[in-house]
């Protein structure tokens, strides 16, 4: 199975190319705010994760690590090089595998809340998976209760205004969400396009072993993560300037773990400065 170059999402631009990767249950054009605010300095291209491709299945992939060469071979089929790598939650572990496998594919890499979570949670979730347990963490559940159908995308759109991880999103970035990751079914209805099948595999199989490939992230990095984020928490931040002393870090007051949709201007203001300051 390969990634159908076909898929990718371009949000245009002028300059060097920077390739946004998305979160899980977020498809890529969900990103068009932030996007807007990065075009003026470069070109913003975004490649779907395996959950999006035609016909992919859980079972095909036991861990995330798939997907970080599903990126690397997405990037050299665009016979691309020396690129800003920018990576959300799940795509910012995957955009930092890449590098480390790849770093000439990178000139500088942007983890924004990545899911490297505290060491002591990771022993945690190590425990629990022990005890075949992995399925009952509440994301996994919520996950496959997650609503998949709507009578219209207005319908959607109520459904998440001011509610769970959307409630401190602004109407662009819902809109967005809404319009990106809904399609269209037969009956004039819509359903999801990101199915909560794999949104709830991703979850069940988040990485416990990222914090041995820390040590070899390479290129110019930065970490931008929400002050209130449960994801990439201080403990985190500790911890990877220990092991990665070459990294930035931005926190944006306020955010949350889905900080570039919920302040994207913020988001793309610090990882700006940082490629114009700091990544040469």
């Amino acid at each position: 199975m390969s990634l159908p170059i076909d898929m990718l999402h371009d949000f245009g631009g002028d300059g060097p190319v920077l390739h946004l990767a998305h979160a899980n249950g977020i498809p890529p054009a969900t990103y068009r705010v932030i996007a807007r605010h990065l075009t003026d300095h470069y070109h913003v291209i975004g490649l779907p994760a395996r959950p999006l491709w035609p016909d992919s299945r859980p079972e095909q992939m036991p861990s995330w690590h798939p997907m970080a060469c599903d990126l690397t071979a997405g990037l050299d089929g665009l016979g691309l090089r020396g690129i800003v790598g920018v990576g959300h939650s799940m795509g910012g572990v995957a955009t930092m595998w890449a590098s480390i496998a790849r770093p000439d594919l990178f000139h500088a890499v942007v983890l924004i809340d990545p899911v490297i979570l505290p060491p002591a949670v990771l022993r945690t979730l190590r425990v629990m998976r022990g005890l075949g347990l992995r399925t009952r963490q509440p994301l996994v559940q919520g996950a496959l209760r997650r609503r998949r159908t709507w009578p219209s995308r207005q319908d959607c759109y109520a459904h998440y205004q001011g509610r769970g991880i959307f409630a401190a999103w602004p109407d662009d970035s819902l809109r967005a969400y809404v319009d990106a990751g809904t399609r269209t079914r037969s009956d004039g209805s819509v359903e999801l396009i990101y199915p909560p099948e794999w949104e709830a595999h991703i979850f069940a199989t988040a990485p416990a072993d990222v914090w041995q490939d820390v040590p070899y992230l390479k290129p110019p990095t930065l970490v931008v993560y929400g002050e209130r984020s449960d994801t990439f928490r201080a403990t985190s931040q500790r911890h990877m300037a220990r092991r990665a002393p070459h990294t930035r870090f931005a926190v944006i007051p306020t955010a949350g773990h889905m900080v570039p949709l919920e302040r994207p201007a913020q988001t793309a203001e610090e990882i700006l400065r940082f490629l114009h300051r700091d990544a040469g």
